[in-house]
């Protein structure tokens, strides 16, 4: 007669039991974490990539401005047309109406405010300068080896019909940008420090990482090819800077029957919600027109006046609101830092 060790057989099932099912699990978690990180170290090299052909663009810029002995004019020309008077008296306004109409009530120097306009800062000194130069590269790069771009002289007509054409061409370029900011891992390591601010106004326009202009270089592509045709004035390029700088006014502005062409404070502020406010995910990528959003159904008008908290959920950014005044600087420091790490918190934050 065979005795079976009925203990041990029960035990033994159990086992399998216990491990069968978790065997696919356990596998799957793998493969998970193997993906993610191997979509941080791309978005990584992405990056470190991205810096390495904005310096490259910038060379040839430098080198392209020295040659036609025009390096400083073209520096403080590129000021002039981009931060100057106008633009700054328009940002002044609007932080006025802010603090009489504020879509949410906060001091006027808020420590937000304060790093936005260190941002600010920032832009104006240090980063327009060098995309100054970047851009000058991108368009001799550009012109040498697509020059079958350029189209010569249309008969479109009136200047004022070239302008608009080029201007909407510029913005249709940005919006296509401002997409793949949300859709690359790699650019989205840069544009996360854009969507980190909780208490948006007029001034985080330019709470930006600087190497996430390299990512609007194509919105220069409208003035190439249509440039035998005419070009865009000046103040055409102030107001459509002003236009850009709006949307993200702490302001309950719907603009009317205009917010279904222009895209509005009320409008903008539902793309920097801090949780998604459907199941599309991110909305109302516009910088000026809604009508790109349409096309692809990402457009969703403001119909509730109580305005929602802004930000990224988990806060993957380091921000303002989490330390103490002092340690601002070390704050914008960090979050300019983050990018270039070989893990960053915002992947898979977007």
């Amino acid at each position: 007669m065979t005795t079976v060790d009925t203990s041990t057989s029960r035990g033994r099932f159990a086992f399998r039991e216990l491990t069968t099912p978790l065997g696919p699990r356990i596998r799957r978690l793998a493969n998970t974490a193997l993906a993610r990180n191997a979509g941080a170290t791309r978005a990584w090299y992405g990056v470190l990539a991205l810096a390495a052909f904005c310096s490259w663009l910038g060379y040839v810029g430098v080198r392209t401005l020295m040659n036609a002995g025009d390096l400083s004019n073209a520096l403080s020309s590129a000021r002039g047309r981009t931060v100057g008077p106008i633009l700054l008296v328009f940002i002044g306004v609007i932080l006025l109406a802010e603090q009489l109409w504020p879509a949410v009530r906060r001091p006027l120097f808020s420590r937000a405010q304060v790093v936005d306009a260190a941002y600010l800062a920032i832009f104006a000194i240090v980063v327009l300068p060098l995309l100054t130069l970047v851009e000058t590269g991108f368009d001799v790069e550009t012109t040498a080896h697509a020059h079958f771009l350029e189209l010569g002289r249309l008969p479109l007509g009136p200047q004022v019909i070239v302008s608009g054409l080029i201007l909407i061409g510029i913005d249709a370029m940005n919006w296509a940008a401002h997409v793949a900011n949300h859709r690359s891992l790699t650019l989205w390591r840069l544009h996360a420090l854009h969507h980190s601010q909780e208490d948006i106004s007029v001034l985080t326009t330019f709470r930006t990482h600087p190497l996430i202009h390299a990512s609007y270089l194509p919105s220069l592509l409208p003035a190439l090819v249509l440039g035998a045709s005419g070009s865009v004035p000046a103040i055409a390029i102030l107001v459509y800077g002003c236009l850009i700088t709006l949307p993200h006014a702490n302001l309950r502005w719907r603009f009317g029957p205009l917010g279904r062409i222009f895209v509005s404070p009320a409008y903008h502020r539902l793309h920097h919600a801090a949780v998604f406010i459907d199941d599309r995910g991110t909305v109302n990528f516009g910088f000026v027109l809604v009508c790109w959003d349409q096309l692809i159904h990402r457009a969703v008008f403001p119909t509730d006046a109580t305005p929602i908290a802004t930000g990224i959920s988990g806060r993957p950014v380091p921000v303002e609101q989490s330390r103490s005044a002092v340690a601002a600087p070390l704050v914008v420091m960090a979050q300019l830092a983050q990018p270039f790490t070989r893990r960053a918190s915002t992947d898979g934050s977007s």
